[in-house]
C-alpha cells in the first residue's frame, strides 16, 4: 500500500460518516475536509463537457467543480488554484479533477494522505480504484432502522422510512458486492454501533486497515473548530462537538411507530439480517409481502408522508440553519449545470 493513499468513508447518509470523519481528521497524518459531494454530482454531468483530452474542455470542468467545492454550504477555509487543479489531475475526468482537489486541501493542511467522506463514493468504487489502486474504503454501516430515525428530521435525506429502507438496502447490497469483488485489504466494514461501544478498539482496528498508527488525538476530536463549527452550522450536526454518544443506538424502538419499523424492514429485511440486525417483524411475513407488493393506496400514503415531512423539515432548515442560505445557492449551481444537457 502506498503511504499516501487515499481514504473513503462509504455506505448510507447518517450513519455515524461524519463521526468518523471527524475522528481520522484529528489524526495527524490523515485531512478529511467535510464533503461537497463532487462524485455524485458532477459525474452524471461529465459527458456534457465534451472530449475531456482537450485543454478548453477539461478547463471547463475544473472551472465547474472548483465552483461547486467553493460554493459548499459547509465552506473549507482553502482557496482552490484552477490551475494548480488542471496540471495536477491524475486523470482526466472528474475523479481526476476531484484527487487534485483533495490533494490540494491536504498540502494547505500539511497532512500527508487525504481522505472523503462522500458515501455517495461506494456507488463509484471501480472508478477510483483506476486512479487510486491503492485506495482504502471503509464501509461504516448502522442499523438502518436508526437511520431512518435520523433522516426524519434531517434536511439531506429521503423521510419516509419506506424510502429510507429502500435506499439503505439498495447501498448495503452494493457494499457486499463489493465486498465480495475486493480483497480484505482494500475494504473494511465497520458498524456504528461497533464504534459507539468501544471507540478505541474500532479506531485501531481502522488504523491497521489504512496502514497508519493509532493516535489518541482521534478521540479528541469534538474539541476541534471545525467540530464546534459544524455543530452551529445545522441540526443535522448538532452532536459533531460532542463525545462519543455510546446510547446513540436502537432509537427506532421508541422514535418509529410499529407502522414505519415494518415499512423499513419490508424493504431491507434481507440486509438487516447479513449485518446481524435482528428484525422486529416476522420474517416469513415479511417475504411474503414483499413478493406481494404495496398497494397503491400504501404508495400514495407513503408519497404523501414523504413530501409533508420534506416541506416541514425545509422550512425549519431555512429558519434555523446558519447554512440554509448557501445549501439554496448550491443547488441552483448544480441546477444550472443540469440544464445544459437540454441545451447540448
Amino acid at each position: 500500500m502506498s503511504e499516501d493513499s487515499p481514504i473513503f468513508i462509504i455506505g448510507t447518509e447518517r450513519s455515524g460518516s461524519n463521526l468518523l470523519r471527524l475522528m481520522l481528521n484529528a489524526h495527524p497524518a490523515i485531512s478529511i475536509p467535510h464533503p461537497p459531494h463532487i462524485l455524485k454530482e458532477m459525474i452524471p454531468l461529465e459527458h456534457l463537457y465534451g472530449d475531456l483530452t482537450s485543454d478548453v474542455n477539461f478547463r471547463r470542468l475544473v472551472d465547474d467543480t472548483v465552483r461547486l467545492v467553493e460554493l459548499h454550504f459547509s465552506p473549507w477555509d482553502v482557496a482552490l488554484d484552477r490551475e494548480a487543479v488542471f496540471a495536477l489531475a491524475p486523470g482526466r475526468d472528474v475523479y481526476g479533477v476531484k484527487a487534485a482537489i483533495y490533494d490540494l486541501y491536504r498540502q494547505a493542511k500539511g497532512k500527508r494522505r487525504w481522505g472523503c467522506k462522500s458515501t455517495f463514493v461506494i456507488h463509484y468504487v471501480d472508478r477510483v480504484r483506476k486512479l487510486s489502486p491503492g485506495a482504502r474504503f471503509i464501509h461504516l454501516v448502522r442499523d438502518g432502522r436508526d437511520v431512518a430515525v435520523s433522516a426524519k428530521t434531517s434536511v439531506f435525506n429521503h423521510f419516509h422510512p419506506h424510502y429510507v429502507g429502500r435506499l439503505w438496502a439498495e447501498q448495503q447490497r452494493t457494499a457486499i458486492e463489493l465486498s465480495r469483488r475486493l480483497s480484505p485489504k482494500e475494504m473494511l466494514g465497520v458498524r456504528y454501533e461497533d464504534l459507539l461501544e468501544d471507540p478505541a478498539q474500532a479506531l485501531r482496528r481502522i488504523c491497521a486497515f489504512i496502514g497508519e498508527d493509532y493516535s489518541e488525538s482521534l478521540l479528541s476530536y469534538f474539541e476541534s473548530a471545525e467540530a464546534k463549527g459544524l455543530a452551529g452550522q445545522s441540526r443535522s450536526w448538532e452532536n459533531c462537538d460532542r463525545p462519543v454518544l455510546s446510547s446513540n443506538r436502537g432509537k427506532y424502538r421508541r422514535s418509529l411507530s410499529a407502522e414505519e419499523v415494518r415499512a423499513f424492514e419490508l424493504q431491507a429485511f434481507a440486509e438487516l439480517q447479513h449485518y446481524g440486525y435482528p428484525l422486529e417483524n416476522d420474517l416469513s411475513r415479511l417475504q411474503e409481502d414483499s413478493r406481494r407488493g404495496l398497494s397503491a393506496t400504501t404508495r400514495l400514503k407513503y408519497w404523501a408522508v414523504e413530501n409533508a415531512l420534506k416541506a416541514r423539515v425545509t422550512a425549519r432548515s431555512l429558519n434555523d440553519d446558519d447554512n440554509a442560505a448557501s445549501r439554496l445557492r448550491k443547488m441552483l449551481f448544480v441546477a444550472g449545470l443540469r440544464l445544459r444537457q437540454f441545451k447540448v
